[in-house]
């Protein structure tokens, strides 16, 4: 239920994400692509058993009051003229941001091959930081992607860059709006003092949803799952979960999260409701 592909920052296809959760029987997958839609098509269409239900959904990189929020979208239509503008906007700012963070590896030494840069700005319309924590694993600059983010990518790291991003509630109401159910993501992520005062704001702007079921193990976070699945029952959000599957990290593999197909018709259900 949290997929990213190569359309974005993941390294399979849509097609092939179809397929590797028709190997591992899974009764529903969802694309959430970072800031675009342009994967759902050839996902919803790819060869696959016709038991496996396919979501078309977003990921969208929001910010509420000065705070970062990830803002997953389901059930979006595959097309949307409303929403495909607006996240041209935030997929344009990618591409601009992608050359700073290079600019700021070469001021630390680090040379990322300018053939590379232009490989990853031609086959994905969301360019993210993955895509260049490959890159230093590819020139050998660190072992794997955790520690290109640890040393350099990461928020705070020397070459971290801040990217534009959509205010949450402007998400929401774009999202509801196409009769697609917003969903918090990982809220641990959220550097906040008060999760429930945070998450309650949001709820006021027309959230409906929460991800209690998510591998934190790979990072650092205050709080934890039970206290968000506390909020969650306050205000009666409906609890999803998934892998945040990238492709490149074994600590976030399709399948590893799973929530019972009961949420999956509790989100058809909310975004008929929408419609």
């Amino acid at each position: 239920m949290h997929l990213h592909s190569s359309v974005s920052d993941g390294v399979h296809t849509p097609s092939q994400l179809v397929q590797m959760g028709a190997k591992l029987a899974l009764g529903a997958i969802a694309l959430t692509d970072h800031d675009t839609i342009d994967g759902n098509r050839e996902f919803v269409s790819a060869s696959a058993p016709e038991n496996i239900i396919r979501i078309p959904s977003v990921e969208i990189s929001t910010e509420c009051w000065d705070k970062e929020a990830h803002l997953l979208g389901y059930f979006v239509p595959l097309e949307s003229e409303k929403l495909e503008n607006r996240l041209q906007d935030l997929e344009e700012a990618r591409i601009e941001r992608l050359p700073k963070m290079v600019a700021k590896l070469e001021e630390l030494g680090i040379h990322i091959d300018n053939r590379i840069v232009n490989h990853i700005l031609k086959n994905t319309t969301s360019p993210g930081r993955p895509h260049l924590a490959r890159a230093l694993v590819e020139e050998g600059v660190v072992e794997d992607v955790d520690q290109a983010f640890k040393r350099y990518l990461g928020k705070e790291k020397p070459a971290y860059v801040k990217k534009d991003r959509m205010k949450t509630d402007e998400a929401i109401k774009l999202l509801k709006s196409e009769g697609a159910v917003s969903v918090l993501a990982h809220p641990l992520t959220v550097q906040t003092d008060d999760y429930s005062e945070f998450i309650g704001n949001l709820v006021d702007k027309g959230l409906l949803g929460i991800e209690t079921e998510y591998s934190y193990q790979h990072l650092v976070v205050d709080g934890n799952t039970h206290e968000i699945r506390e909020i969650a029952r306050e205000y009666n959000l409906i609890e999803t979960g998934g892998s945040d599957h990238h492709g490149d990290d074994v600590r976030s593999l399709i399948g590893e999260v799973t929530v019972p197909m009961r949420i999956v018709e509790k989100l058809a259900t909310e975004s008929k409701r929408l419609r």
